[in-house]
Formats: structure tokens, sequence, C-alpha cells
């Protein structure tokens, strides 16, 4: 698999001059990668000023990996000139294959690829991105972070959002895999891979249809690191539109639910709880248990946070005597005594402060939540930093916001960011999210 993330000499088939076509954007974003690349146009002698060959077999260095940007009728004869040349991976870009019911076509393609032994991604893919080595073999254009997160998407069009979204969100990428029709690789060959990538935390996948269950199962069982699956269509008319999408089966939900959970793999309803348990798992270890402690600001809000979390499996843990004790030090004597801790509408930040100091070291909980409204006296932003700083001291808990307003609290949701810690809009999406974690 390396000739996919690391290639020496890439032969891009289809390369073009004129802007707006795949075969340019694609061409574009390789000349900053550390790759050699190779631009093959039967038409054109010169590719944006470099040299280019009409057909691929006319360059006589190695090639390492071939990607393929034609019309899907000219596809069969190009591989076939890549198999004798002996290039062993390609990536098809093209569309026009079993997705729109072209069977024919792509069984071809897939003899073909066996007789030569090609390793194919796609087709009917965006690509493939390595953001270690600054590998862009996609047609995405756009910046992205570099982390700890890989990315495999049976989607390329979700893939491209999650990317656009990926730098306002702080998310942070190793690797980018859009799979496409997965013609003779898919899920496993590229988790197996991650599963050894150092640069590889957290592996995200976008599922509509897996093609080889069987070795899905022997992929997720043998990876010790976190999976987290979004599985799309579980509904008749979403299992139709799979088909013409990227021409798979979608199977039964039920099953792949059963398959997730045997196997550890965490099941998310979205891509917002996908990506904000990626960032978390990208930099911070799993939770040891479901007990959360619950600071706020409103009881309305503490209300809530409980209702939800014992509504998804987490549990709201019991104070000890020695906390309330504690906190009954600094707080009025009509507080709660209880959790949620509820710190009163008045609180200042130095009130978070003393709540989060009193909560350092302790072993009840694992999960902790800091809620805040921005009431008008709140220290929005000193109160965010009294849980920044809180988290430096307490590597080991699995620390949330839940700073919930609009333009009051922004400053507030760029330091969480900036920091690593998840914002959550409501008390719901955070024990929803969470409890994927369990």
């Amino acid at each position: 698999m390396e000739s996919f993330f690391s290639p020496k000499t890439i032969a891009l088939i289809g390369a073009s001059n004129k802007k707006g076509k795949i075969g340019n954007d694609i061409f574009n974003n390789l000349r900053v990668s550390k790759s050699k690349i190779i631009p093959v146009n039967i038409n054109k002698e010169k590719i944006m000023g470099q040299k280019s060959y009409e057909k691929v077999s006319y360059y006589s260095g190695k090639v390492d990996l071939a990607i393929i940007v034609i019309p899907a009728k000219f596809v069969l004869e190009v591989l076939k000139e890549c198999g004798e040349k002996k290039i062993k991976s390609a990536i098809i870009i093209s569309a026009g294959f079993g997705e729109v019911g072209n069977k024919e076509l792509e069984t071809q393609v897939f003899d073909l690829c066996k007789n030569y032994n090609i390793k194919l991604l796609g087709p009917n893919c965006l690509g493939i991105l390595n953001i270690n080595n600054s590998l862009n073999a996609s047609f995405y254009k756009g910046k992205i972070i570099k982390g700890g997160i890989s990315f495999i998407s049976q989607s390329g069009a979700i893939g491209v959002s999650v990317l656009d979204k990926s730098v306002s969100e702080n998310i942070g990428f190793s690797k980018f895999i859009s799979v496409g029709n997965m013609l003779n690789t898919d899920f496993s060959d590229y988790i197996k891979y991650l599963s050894k990538d150092k640069d590889t935390k957290v592996i995200c996948l976008y599922i509509e249809g897996i093609k080889d269950g069987e070795s899905f199962i022997k992929a997720v069982k043998s990876c010790k690191k976190p999976i987290i699956a979004l599985k799309a269509g579980f509904t008749n008319t979403a299992m139709k539109a799979i088909s013409s999408h990227t021409g798979s089966l979608a199977g039964n939900s039920r099953i792949y639910d059963s398959i997730f959970k045997q196997f550890g793999v965490i099941k998310v309803n979205n891509l917002n709880e996908m990506f904000s348990l990626a960032k978390y798992l990208s930099k911070n270890p799993m939770p040891k248990s479901r007990n959360v402690c619950i600071i706020t600001n409103a009881g309305g809000m503490g209300v809530l946070c409980s209702d939800a979390c014992e509504s998804n499996g987490l549990i709201v843990a019991k104070l000890p005597d020695s906390v309330k004790n504690k906190i009954s030090a600094f707080l009025p004597s009509h507080w709660n005594k209880s959790n949620p801790i509820d710190i009163l509408g008045d609180a200042l930040a130095d009130r978070y402060a003393l709540a989060l100091k009193t909560l350092s070291g302790k072993k009840f909980y694992d999960v902790l939540l800091v809620i805040l409204t921005p009431q008008s006296n709140t220290e929005v932003e000193k109160s965010m930093q009294a849980v920044i700083n809180f988290k430096a001291k307490n590597p080991g808990i699995a620390i949330f916001s839940c700073f919930v307003g609009g333009e009051k609290i922004a400053k507030a949701l760029k330091m969480a960011n900036e920091n690593n810690i998840i914002n959550f809009d409501e008390p719901y999406f955070f024990a929803k999210a969470v409890s994927k974690l369990f």
C-alpha cells in the first residue's frame, strides 16, 4: 500500500492545461508533493510547461502510481498499458462504471487488474491524501491541518465537505482515502495499513456498503486504534440511492450494528458526532468510565444534562462528602449540594476556577462537562480559561464544554477549539455523542 501514500513517481493520465478540468486540479495539487510527476496526455506535448507523454509507456523510468482521469470508455486500454509497464498501483478517478450500471466494464477492469497484479483505488473516487508528506493525489483544493485522524470515505463529496470544514473546526488529518466503488481494494485494506501507521491515532469510516464482510471483520478485530463508523443506508430509499451512488449493496443495518458492537467500532449517527469524538480521541485517551461530573451556572441546564446523561447510559456520579464540604466553603449555603454542581447564575470566573480546583485529582468521575450560559455578569472567556487550565493539570479526565449562546460565547469557543476542548451546543448533544465511546 505504500505506493499509494508515498509514491516516488506518479503518472497522471489525463493531465490537463485547462482550468476547471479535474486533470488540471490534480496536476496542480501533485506539484507541491515530494513525488516526481509525469503528465500523460494524448494531445499535448507540455502540461503547465512540463514535458508530457502521449502514453505512459513512452516514459522510460519506473512509475509507482498511476492516476487515471479520462473517460471510462478509455480506461481499460490505459490500464493495460500500466500493467505492461509493471505499475502496481493505480487510482481511477473517473466515473461511469458499476454505479451507473456499467457492470461489464467494471468486471473487465477487475480482471485486468488481477492479471497484472495491480492494486486499484476506485473507480469513481476523489483520490487520496497523505498530509504528512504533502501528497494530494485528489482533486480537492484547500488547506488541511496536520493531525492524527485518518478518514476512509465511500463518498468523495462528503470527504470534500469534511476536509473543507476541518480548518475552521481545528480538525487535524493524517490520511484521507476516497474508496469509491472499491473494485479490488476496500475498507479492510486501508484499515490494515492505517492500524500500523504511526501518524494515525484514530480511524473514521463513512460506509454505504461493504463487499467483503469477512475481511472487514478481520481488519477491525486486529486494529488496536479507535475506529469510528458512520453507516448510511438504513431506509429503503437510502439503500436505493446507495446502489446508484457507488454500486454497493447497503446491507442490513442491524448486521452492521452487531459487528460494530462485537468488535469495538464506535458507531455514530452523524458527521458532527464522528469528528467531535475523533478530534477528542486523536489527542486524548479513552475515558475509563461512564461516570460524569457536571458544573453549571444554570440549574435548568443541569436538569437537562442529567436527563440526557441517564437516557444515554452515562452515570451522573454521586458527589463525595469531602467534595461537598469544600464546595460549600465558597458557594452560598443554598447551593444544591449534588451533581450537577450548580454554582449559580451570578458565578464569575473565579467560582468556576474554585469548583474545578476542588474536582482536580478526584477519582469519583472520569468525564467532566462544564456548562455556561452567558448571563449579565458572566465572565465567559475567563471561565473558559479556567477550563483550559484544569485540562492542562488533569490529562486523564475527559473534559468537554457546553457554552450555550451565540455572539457572547464566540471568543470562548475559539479558545476551546484552539485547546482541543470539544464544545457542544447543548447537553443533549454531549450525552448522545460521548455515550458512543462506551
